[in-house]
């Protein structure tokens, strides 16, 4: 889950950056192009955001009262402070038609309970050709705009120039030093604030007799420093007095962050409480039905964390018109893609299906012994698509999930870990059966392996050539201890045989002479 939060947080980023960039307008070509509303706003907007005061002036129609040239910039950079921090536009939607006549309105501003109208206006000039500037009107209210919500006696206008221009992303280089300090501060704040309100509760949930409150607590530490870091640099915002078009690039940074803090906490909380779930379970049961709890919190857990991750992932591009505009276009097409996209995917959905099989069902759980294709192992992980089992020499054995739904295999523990085995011994007609029982009794009885339930030795074959098979007949607790306990009795009856009576009893090939 850690990289998928990762995976997470990196396309939040690039998706956020690239609509932040894709905003910005670049200033490639300085000549002015007025043909059009929409065109002639863009130019204006784009000077101002690279505080080009005089190039933004030329959008301005200054015919109602002549200007100098450099009023004429004072006017344009009055009305872009204004335009930026309280009248976000989407340019987008203005019209991109020259052959037009009249007004066009941008957006509205409230000074007093007035509205004053932001409007581009078609002008026809002494040459006979007809351009689109910022409506004389609008121009005339500049004063009033800038008397309302003008800069004066703000941080920002006592800082040298250095500081101010040029702006990069409608923000000024004290702003981009201001975010960076902010997320530091905030990152500080989140730490101190995180580790005195966990210390503190750590100390009252430590009092309860039940854990689970410890799991979550350790669980939600480091979500809850990464919530706290974003409410503590939104809350220190302001004071860097953000324009609106630079606001709303930064306020879907702090969005993207507080969805992924949140899908970080959810999937640590489900941790939590999964671990706190399989320490219930005494020692004893561990061995039987606990690992079937222990499967099928492992397979709910990881199919709940993909859940977790598609809505977070969701969450984050609905913040984006383009990925929803792609989004309206593609559901237009849903049914051949709904169709291409399940026979590509037919596969991994299968798997996906055959991990909650496995969970519901169980026929195979954690710490189960399997023998899979005439390899004999445990199982150490259960994932969504494949099933990791690890073998008598610590090789794993990597199968497909499908493959414990599809195929038959052996589940030693299916319904508790104990086992019985049998050890062959071939001996002579002439073996005394009972001594041989004796011995294996005392062998059994010697060996810490056996667990008391099974010891016994039969005859299960008598041929003329190879004399008797006695099948000696252990019981274990596990697999493990089971091939130690029959190597051990294989070992000890071999021996028996070859010293009692002088080895007498040790079969021998037998042949008739026939004269």
């Amino acid at each position: 889950m850690a990289r998928s939060l990762t995976f997470l947080l990196a396309a939040a980023f690039w998706l956020i950056a690239s609509a932040a960039f894709a905003s910005v307008p670049v200033v490639t070509d300085t000549s002015l192009d007025r043909t059009t509303p929409r065109r002639a706003y863009a130019g204006f907007d784009t000077a101002c955001s690279h505080g080009d005061f005089e190039h933004a002036a030329q959008y301005l129609d200054l015919r109602a009262a002549p200007h100098r040239p450099h009023e004429g910039a004072e006017l344009a950079r009055q009305l872009c402070y204004v335009m930026a921090r309280k009248a976000p536009v989407d340019i987008a939607a203005l019209p991109d038609v020259s052959e037009m006549t009249g007004n066009v309105t941008v957006t509205t501003i409230t000074v007093d309970e007035e509205p004053i109208a932001i409007e581009v206006g078609h002008v026809r000039f002494a040459d006979g050709v007809s351009r689109w500037l910022v409506a004389r009107a609008t121009v005339a209210a500049i004063p009033q705009l800038d008397a309302a919500f003008g800069p004066r006696g703000t941080f920002d206008e006592r800082l040298p120039t250095v500081l101010r221009e040029p702006r990069i992303m409608a923000m000024a280089p004290w702003q981009w030093l201001g975010i960076v300090l902010f997320a530091i501060l905030a990152l500080i704040v989140a730490r101190l604030f995180a580790w005195v309100l966990l210390a503190g509760v750590s100390r009252i949930v430590k009092q309860t007799s039940n854990t689970l409150d410890d799991h979550l607590v350790n669980s939600v530490r480091s979500p809850m420093r990464l919530l706290v870091a974003v409410a503590a640099f939104r809350a220190g915002a302001p004071f860097l007095a953000f324009a609106a078009d630079a606001w709303t690039t930064v306020a879907r940074v702090l969005s993207a962050l507080t969805i992924v803090g949140f899908a970080w906490l959810a999937t640590r909380m489900m941790h939590g409480g999964a671990t706190w779930l399989e320490e219930r379970a005494s020692e004893a049961d561990r061995e039987y039905r606990s690992r079937g709890l222990r499967t099928q919190l492992a397979v709910l857990y990881r199919v709940a964390s993909i859940v977790v991750f598609v809505i977070a992932i969701a969450a984050v591009l609905l913040q984006f018109e383009v990925v929803r505009s792609v989004g309206t276009s593609l559901l237009a097409s849903a049914g051949i893609a709904g169709i291409t996209i399940g026979l590509a995917a037919q596969k991994s959905l299968g798997a996906i299906v055959a991990g909650v099989q496995i969970s519901i069902a169980q026929p195979v759980r954690i710490g189960d012994t399997v023998v899979v294709d005439k390899e004999q192992g445990t199982v150490e992980e259960i994932h969504l698509t494949y099933i990791v089992l690890r073998l008598s020499d610590d090789r794993r054995l990597i199968a497909p999930i499908g493959r414990f739904l599809e195929q038959p295999f052996e589940n030693w523990t299916k319904l508790g870990s104990e086992l019985r085995g049998y050890v062959t011994v071939p001996a002579d007609f002439g073996t005394p059966i009972d001594a041989i029982r004796a011995k294996l009794e005392e062998i059994c009885k010697a060996s810490p392996k056996w667990d008391g339930r099974f010891c016994r030795i039969d005859v299960t074959e008598v041929t003329a050539d190879k004399a008797l098979t006695l099948r000696a007949t252990v019981s274990a607790k596990d697999a493990d201890a089971l091939w130690d306990l029959r190597c051990t009795v294989r070992e000890a009856l071999v021996t028996f045989l070859a010293t009692l009576d002088q080895g007498k009893h040790v079969p021998r090939a037998r042949a008739q002479t026939v004269s």
